[in-house]
């Protein structure tokens, strides 16, 4: 008689089936970081991509200008209107070389289809990564604006380093005050733009830092960060509200042109070895980074 053939098997075991799992856990543990890194790195990229743009319409500038760096604004709040009506303000002054809009433009849009300025959108002025703080944009009382000059608004995630300047011209160099007998707004940012420093007259051009990546907001550091609380409505800064969202850190233009991805503890960090604001005589100018080209960059 022939022999009784086997019965087929219709179903796997509990065994196999539990092999089979711990293989696509495996490798969904193995892929999820990589997708992660690479859409980090994608998002690294871009950022850097802008902060280039901005390194060509820089170089494009002072050569056009008698080797002058764009102005960088005047810093109070308040005072927005005055940079944002001055063509030498760097938002103005800078996109136009790379084929983009001047902030001026940008705001007045915003002001007539009613919409507000980019806060999410990748573009010279936005990094595509970055999450806005609550309360961006940032209003500024505005004479130009529709219905009888009341607010406008602006935001950045690229801005100058604000201690280009302090050395070279003062600390007060960007008040108003300091063009005496000029009431003309317009007029006001014009001279003080004719002041700023030169290109030429940095030394140590693969170390200075001309613009560098702004925090979005608070919480790219930790809550306990001696630089989390610090204002975020700014159009300039240095070091205390440097960006920490591309890999712990964010992106600087030198003022040899290039652009490098830098960790914020690094920029943070002194050259007394300290992040402590009040580090006695602290000087921010490090053997890698130099934010004041002509003395020591302070926490003042």
């Amino acid at each position: 008689m022939p022999a009784r053939s086997r019965p087929e098997r219709t179903a796997f075991t509990l065994i196999e089936v539990l092999v089979v799992i711990g293989i696509i856990v495996i490798l969904i543990g193995l892929i999820l970081p990589a997708i992660g890194s690479v859409r980090a790195t994608a998002r690294a990229g871009a950022s850097q991509s802008n902060m280039k743009q901005w390194g060509v319409g820089t170089i494009a500038y002072t050569s056009l200008n008698k080797d002058r760096l764009p102005w960088e604004g005047l810093k109070d709040l308040s005072q927005f209107g005055v940079n944002l009506r001055t063509k030498q303000f760097w938002a103005n002054a800078v996109p136009p070389l790379v084929d983009g809009p001047s902030y001026r433009e940008v705001v007045n849009a915003a002001n007539t289809n009613q919409t507000g300025v980019p806060t999410l959108e990748n573009s010279i002025f936005v990094d595509p990564a970055a999450t806005p703080q609550d309360g961006a944009p940032w209003p500024f009382p505005d004479p130009t604006a529709p219905n009888g000059g009341q607010y406008s608004a602006f935001y950045f995630n690229y801005v100058p380093n604000s201690q280009l300047n302090n050395t070279f011209l003062g600390r007060d160099f960007n008040d108003v005050e300091y063009v005496q007998g000029i009431s003309d707004p317009i007029r006001i940012g014009e001279e003080l733009a004719k002041k700023s420093v030169r290109l030429s007259q940095i030394k140590d051009s693969s170390r200075t830092i001309l613009m560098l990546e702004m925090r979005a907001n608070q919480d790219e550091l930790p809550v306990n960060d001696v630089y989390y609380d610090k204002d975020l409505a700014r159009h300039r800064c240095d070091w205390k509200r440097f960006a920490a969202r591309h890999f712990q850190g964010g992106h600087m233009l030198f003022a040899d042109g290039h652009v490098g991805l830098v960790e914020n503890a690094k920029a943070t960090t002194n050259a007394q070895d300290s992040r402590d604001p009040n580090t006695p005589s602290g000087d921010w100018n490090t053997s890698e980074l130099i934010w004041d080209p002509m003395g020591p960059a302070t926490d003042e």
